[in-house]
């Protein structure tokens, strides 16, 4: 397993549950980690005892997606063993001419790659957006992302007291600030809303971020005068997290895009409702389970406000999301994922399941 093992790092989280629960099958196979300071390019690949590479690709983690700095084909070119490609995110050309053709020589160079086998996504508008991209269907595996075992929270009425909005509806929009995750929206959406409800941005600025997008949020909270019902916590320990999951009444996810959220998952495995946009990946869930989250059509703060407001009235409705949200975690656990990923390394080496 290639994965990055470093503080702040989602694929760093999400490869500790998965390999916990790899671990857990030490009859079907044996897994090691390996990590590289310098973005995997002098790690070690092939050393005779190694059936199958599995990477936990992110672009960023091989210098970015400009072809001119991404190293992934560097650290291809030398294995000597099948991969399996865990794709945790993918940019499709776009910009202009020669931003998309950039962008589509470096997909090309690290998905078409000949060491890689199989493709592993956690959506189907991943594995649709990669065919149209050139990148065959037929080599790209949809596994639903994990859902962690649910944390021990401390009391609600206890948290609530420590973060001071014992008498505030909570909302959170919980991970790192980036825009794709519309906090934005979330921000704006607060204008609307009554003065008893406050907006928790669960994370902060991700540590490889060097837009002013943070700056931006900052602003926008400044200008609405948001200073006293918007907080930005900045990036939260195991325990704080804990914390705000236990005192937040909903979860929001105004997304404009996602390959699969750990933050999503998180709210998932401590039932929380969640309120979340209608993108694809999100529209999978409810296809799957219609009570899992429920959807908001509308990219827009008015429409935000006005779903946030009608659940905040219907106790019922929120009860009904938080039980949706636990059978979902249960259907879905890092030990599914497990066995559905090992079912991928057997086809990849041509033995039985």
């Amino acid at each position: 397993m290639v994965a990055p093992r470093r503080r702040q790092c989602g694929v760093a989280d999400y490869t500790d549950y998965l390999l916990a629960e790899l671990g857990e099958l030490r009859d079907l196979l044996d897994v090691r980690r390996v990590v590289d300071s310098t973005n995997f390019t002098g790690a070690v690949a092939d050393r005779g005892f190694v059936d199958i590479v599995h990477v936990q690709h992110q672009y960023f983690l091989f210098g970015g997606v400009a072809p001119w700095k991404n190293r992934f084909r560097d650290f291809a070119d030398r294995l000597r063993v099948p991969a399996v490609l865990t794709a945790h995110e993918f940019v499709e050309p776009r910009g202009n001419p020669a931003a998309a053709a950039a962008i589509r020589a470096t997909n090309r160079r690290n998905f078409l790659h000949k060491a890689v086998s199989r493709i592993i996504v956690h959506t189907e508008a991943d594995r649709a957006r990669m065919d149209a991209s050139g990148i065959p269907s037929a080599h790209i595996s949809v596994v639903r992302h994990g859902v962690p075992p649910a944390p021990s929270l401390p009391s609600r009425d206890e948290a609530r007291r420590s973060l001071g909005v014992e008498d505030h509806f909570v909302v959170t929009v919980f991970g790192f600030l980036s825009r794709r995750k519309g906090h934005a929206l979330a921000v704006e959406a607060m204008r609307i809303l009554p003065p008893n409800v406050c907006l928790l941005l669960a994370g902060g600025r991700h540590p490889d971020d060097q837009t002013g997008y943070v700056d931006g949020i900052e602003q926008l909270i400044r200008d609405g005068n948001l200073e006293n019902r918007v907080r930005i916590t900045g990036y939260l320990s195991p325990e704080q997290v804990a914390e705000v999951m236990s005192a937040t009444d909903l979860i929001l996810a105004p997304f404009t895009e996602s390959s699969g959220s750990g933050s999503l998952a998180l709210a998932f495995a401590c039932g929380k409702p969640i309120l979340a946009s209608s993108i694809s990946p999100h529209a999978e869930i409810v296809a799957e389970s219609e009570s899992a989250l429920k959807t908001f059509r509308a990219l827009h703060p008015g429409a935000i406000a006005m779903e946030v407001s009608s659940l905040r009235e219907n106790p019922e409705s929120l009860a009904l999301l938080a039980a949706g949200a636990r059978d979902y975690a249960a259907a879905h656990s890092y030990r599914r994922m497990a066995e559905e990923t090992v079912s991928i390394y057997r086809n990849v080496l041509g033995r039985p399941a």
